[in-house]
């Protein structure tokens, strides 16, 4: 089977990242869906190990500040990102942008709950007992930004390289690119890519834990929708030759002419790919990507996370269009072009779990405008 399938030439790399080193921009590695994955209705039903009282809700209130007054500090993408954003950014942002804004501004006030903890654990877990049965892990000593994009390109190349010799699986991919010449440049890591020798096809495929065997949420289905079709527009953009290095070194802020460490040089020699800097492996990279065909189908699998058994599977397809309008209307929040927006009344249900519902503006202007219409109804 093809999951059971290993890279004949290549072991996946990790920066063992050197504690002395400062100014270091390490990406997110999308593993946050299994927080948002575990808000599902059946979770939200279960009550909270702590209860808050009414003293507790009093201080958050006296905490709030306006939007207003922190956006002329900045947009959001200034503020809160190193110049570029994370693919799990927008799958946020697509759960509640309202909440989203929260985690960067009263992050302080985040409360640990117990049971998101383990769901986010056991997810992470699944997801990390997939990655070794496929390939191996090797740790290399990084000494600069350049060093820790040279590790996710070579992950990335690795990839490649074994669809090209035959192999038909790879597990945590990392993606990058600036899709639709909006001038943000994003990064993500794709859970599983299949390839098939004969027809060249390649599919993308997105693990999804779930602690219950209820179906996915609608609110669940959409964000994972999001994330798989930008999964592949970062992809096909790289088969198309869409990304130059050039855009790559401006939005990560890199010297493309900075040679790596010793490590980082060594690993490359060990696997025939011998570049001094960033400047020889992209291009390299660029050129391989070509070799291969733009992915052709979309699925999202969700396991259940103690029987480890396949509870639902869905295909999705590819509009081009459809995530081009809804990619351009989330960057105005994080170009700050537009107020934030919240959850519709039909998704309040996710207010229940937030840890930001005693200081929400968006709930309590909802609130107000449907008191106000019932109010006028009853005259």
């Amino acid at each position: 089977m093809a999951d059971s399938t290993k890279p004949e030439n290549g072991s996946k790399y990790e920066a063992d990242l050197k504690r002395n080193i400062n100014d270091l921009d390490l990406w997110d590695d999308d593993i946050s869906d299994e927080i948002l994955s575990s808000y599902d209705s059946d979770i939200l039903l279960m009550p909270d190990k702590k209860q808050r009282t009414n003293k507790e809700m009093t201080v958050k209130v006296d905490i709030k500040v306006s939007t207003d007054q922190l956006a002329r500090h900045g947009t959001p993408l200034e503020r809160f990102r190193p110049g570029y954003l994370w693919v799990s950014d927008l799958t946020k942002q697509n759960w509640c942008e309202q909440q989203l804004y929260y985690s960067f501004t009263m992050s302080g006030i985040i409360e640990v709950n117990p049971v998101v903890q383990k769901v986010m654990t056991e997810g992470s877990n699944l997801h990390l007992a997939r990655e070794l049965a496929v390939h191996d892990t090797v740790p290399v000593k990084v000494t600069s930004n350049e060093d820790i994009w040279a590790i996710k390109v070579i992950n990335l190349l690795n990839a490649v390289q074994g669809f090209l010799n035959g192999v038909t699986l790879a597990r945590e991919v990392p993606i990058f690119g600036a899709p639709f010449q909006q001038d943000v440049f994003f990064v993500g890591l794709i859970d599983e890519l299949r390839f098939d020798p004969e027809s060249y096809n390649i599919d993308l495929l997105e693990l999804k834990t779930k602690a219950f065997k209820s179906p996915p949420s609608k609110a669940q289905k959409s964000q994972h929708r999001l994330q798989v079709l930008l999964y592949k527009k970062l992809f096909d953009d790289l088969v198309k030759g869409n990304l130059s290095k050039e855009t790559v070194a401006k939005h990560l802020r890199l010297d493309l002419k900075r040679d790596f460490g010793e490590a980082v040089s060594l690993e490359l020699t060990k696997h025939l790919v011998e570049f001094q800097n960033l400047d020889g492996l992209l291009d390299h990279l660029f050129q391989r990507m070509q070799c291969l065909t733009c992915v052709s189908q979309l699925h999202i699998e969700y396991v259940h996370q103690e029987s480890k058994q396949t509870l639902y599977h869905h295909t999705e397809d590819y509009d081009d269009d459809d995530l081009s309008n809804i990619f351009e209307d989330y960057l105005k929040f994080w170009r700050g072009q537009r107020p934030i927006a919240g959850v519709d009344i039909e998704e309040a249900w996710k207010c229940q779990k937030c840890d930001f519902a005693d200081i929400c503006e968006w709930r309590a202007k909802k609130s107000e405008e449907y008191s106000s219409k019932n109010k006028a109804k009853i005259k």
